[in-house]
């Protein structure tokens, strides 16, 4: 006998329009078949996606069949073992006796996401988990579901929420602040990686004997599910696709949903590439760091964050190589952090325990070096950390070194100053919604004008602004000096905010004297901004 599992299911509770703590992730996972998340298909139906499955006849404006399988459609997730009741994260990779299993980077990602502290996060489930053997066709195709129009863009209507697939979702999740696609590195891969398919042999096989309980062969049969199989590899033609589809993201973000912070994982490089040797240059040579996005080639923008490199946690042992992309980490320690110490401070440094290792292990040359041949609008001056979010060890272990954007702005460079204007531009989204039937006149000026005072007023006192006095940090506008009479009589509002956020000083110059006794002194100290 089996006995009885009782399983508890919360209702979906809405949440705060201002919080800046929550990601969707949208990828690659399998649903868990023979469960019925009766508060999933609640919330699905009130949302649009799904009839009814309570009252027979109450039918869903916009439902999908694929809602029955969590598929294609938003689902809420508040803990790690809620994701494990709805999907079937158990594949991993060489999951199966053939070892063709999924790869499940996107359910590693959510239990890294939930171990760092997030508390809440959207799964957008395009497709089951990806086949270790799957060709460049399929996985291409499998792109096509999470950017809906690829190549040619992101075939998305803002108005229209029948083409919201894949990403696209987003524009329907106004509680969103970050968003990841963890199994983008695994759609980029080279056809030829490693796998090994035969079963492991016993270098000898003993002869069957009564043996004593307390006895034990001197040689053990290992576990090598995932032996022998490569982590997801890019060669020079993988990284400028994967730059195309990183790319066209940034774009669909800063035209559609300026809140949100996209965190992409920087695909690991083969041998073949220069990228193993040199990343920064690589990068630089891809013009992916020129410019701004207007430029067809280029990720540089505020709305981006850049991560590497791999990481070894609890959650990575069924993955190939023992190891996971950065994004699902990042994505919890900037949750928490905003929960905690609030979004507007740099996550650099935050304390960690969930992860063991890191693969590749920089060089602080790596890391801190400038390329000499970047191009001008490229920021010459910045190095590695200064570009992409880096984890690295330090005396208290694995950190996240430092918490940065891919923008050639300096600053907006450092990202948690983008993430106070996010704020504030959720704050102000949040009263035009409140104010939206009201009449365009000096009340609603008035009180529009001390709302977005009030929010910097607070973050003022809470040190994300400098100046001071709280006028010297921050100033609202809103009134017939920022409207003509023509916007007036259209109904439209204009309200000009100008803030000066605090200095993110991530790195201190320390400069130490020994003399012969072993004496240290203390000559010069200097703050220097990462983001220069």
């Amino acid at each position: 006998m089996q006995g009885l599992n009782f399983q508890i299911q919360k209702p979906v509770t809405p949440s705060a329009p201002n919080r800046m703590d929550i990601a969707c992730f949208i990828g690659l996972v399998n649903f868990r078949e023979n469960i019925q998340p009766t508060e999933i298909y609640k919330w699905l139906y009130e949302q649009g996606w799904m009839n009814s499955r309570e009252r027979e006849g109450y039918l869903a404006t916009y439902h999908r069949e694929s809602a029955e399988e969590l598929r294609d459609v938003p689902v809420p997730v508040e803990s790690w073992e809620e994701f494990s009741r709805l999907f079937a994260w158990e594949g991993g990779a060489g999951g199966s006796d053939d070892n063709t299993g999924a790869t499940g980077y996107l359910s590693a990602a959510v239990r890294s996401f939930f171990a760092q502290g997030g508390r809440k996060c959207y799964v957008v489930r395009v497709d089951d988990g990806l086949s270790l053997k799957a060709k460049k066709t399929e996985r291409l195709q499998l792109v096509e579901k999470i950017i809906p129009g690829y190549p040619a863009g992101i075939s998305v209507n803002r108005s229209d929420r029948t083409s919201w697939k894949g990403i696209g979702h987003v524009l329907g999740l106004p509680d969103v602040s970050i968003v990841c696609v963890p199994d983008l590195p695994a759609l980029m891969q080279l056809d030829n990686s490693k796998i090994i398919t035969q079963a492991p042999e016993l270098s000898h096989t003993p002869e069957e004997q009564f043996v004593e309980c307390s006895e034990v062969y001197d040689e053990e049969v290992q576990d090598n599910s995932v032996d022998g199989i490569f982590a997801p590899r890019c060669d020079l033609n993988g990284y400028k696709i994967w730059g195309e589809i990183v790319h066209i993201l940034t774009v669909f973000i800063a035209r559609y949903r300026i809140d949100i912070q996209l965190i992409v994982a920087v695909p690991l490089p083969s041998e073949s590439s220069t990228a193993d040797k040199d990343l920064l240059g690589f990068m630089h040579r891809q013009l992916w760091l020129s410019g701004s996005v207007d430029m067809n080639q280029s990720v540089a923008s505020a709305f981006l964050q850049l991560s590497y490199p791999w990481l070894k946690t609890p959650g990575s042992q069924m993955l190939a190589e023992n190891i996971e992309p950065p994004d699902g980490a990042i994505a919890g320690m900037l949750a928490r952090n905003a929960l905690i110490r609030g979004a507007y401070r740099s996550a650099s440094g935050i304390n960690q325990t969930d992860i063991q290792d890191i693969y590749p292990r920089l060089s602080r040359e790596e890391m801190y070096a400038k390329w000499n041949s970047a191009a001008i609008n490229a920021s010459p001056q910045a190095n590695l950390a200064d570009r992409v979010s880096l984890f690295g060890y330090t005396p208290e272990g694995v950190e996240l070194l430092s918490d940065v954007t891919t923008s050639n702005i300096t600053l907006y460079r450092s990202a948690n100053v983008n993430r106070i204007i996010s704020l504030v531009i959720r704050s102000a989204t949040d009263a035009g919604d409140e104010f939206v039937f009201e009449t365009n006149g000096e009340a609603l000026w008035s009180e529009i004008n001390r709302r977005l005072n009030a929010l910097l007023r607070l973050l003022y006192d809470l040190g994300a602004l400098r100046g001071k006095q709280p006028e010297n940090a921050f100033l609202v506008r809103c009134g017939r000096n920022t409207m003509t009479q023509n916007d007036i009589d259209s109904g439209r509002v204009i309200a000009e905010i100008h803030i000066e956020p605090a200095a993110s000083i991530e790195t201190i110059d320390v400069i130490l004297s020994m003399n012969r006794s072993g004496k240290i002194t203390l000559l010069a100290q200097g703050v220097k901004d990462k983001v220069a």
